[in-house]
């Protein structure tokens, strides 16, 4: 099942790549109220080892805290850098689809979703958020199960 996601996922490397550290929620209150009240550190990831590296993540990539790392894409043109992150988490769907909204909104972006689609017979919510600077972040929550889900992040970084 990952070599279609990580097809889909390597999309974005046409547009480009990009650089930064990125915050996620503390632990404390639903992930949706952790994510619209503002509170975050930098992420806390590790399971077994798989911490969801930052350093090529602009700080508007916040993940749910406990993901584990999937894998990532990072490219850049003279235009723009991009990138896509794949990584999977031990919560409900609708839980990682709310953080998610609640982030891009805190962030400053126009969220636009959620968009319910079926996939090869699994469930996959998208978000898709732009923001006035020429940023964009499009997220896809893949269910796993009803206690897991698989997010897909590819944003756009415009060049100045």
């Amino acid at each position: 099942m990952m070599k279609p996601l990580l097809a889909i996922a390597a999309l974005p490397l046409l547009l480009g790549g990009c650089g930064g550290e990125a915050p996620a929620a503390k632990t404390g209150g639903s992930p949706t109220e952790v994510a619209a009240s503002g509170i975050t550190e930098v992420v806390k990831s590790a399971v077994k080892g798989n911490t969801i590296p930052r350093d090529n993540l602009p700080d508007f990539v916040e993940t749910y805290e406990g993901g584990r790392y999937g894998t990532s894409f990072f490219g850049s043109n003279e235009k723009r850098k991009s990138g896509t992150l794949l990584y999977t988490v031990a919560a409900a769907p609708a839980d990682v689809v709310g953080f998610h909204m609640a982030s891009m909104k805190r962030l400053g972006f126009e969220v636009a979703g959620p968009k319910k689609r079926v996939v090869r017979d699994r469930n996959e919510t998208v978000i898709e958020g732009t923001a006035a600077d020429g940023r964009s972040l499009t997220v896809v929550v893949i269910e796993q199960s009803p206690a897991e889900a698989t997010v897909q992040m590819n944003y756009v970084v415009p060049l100045t």
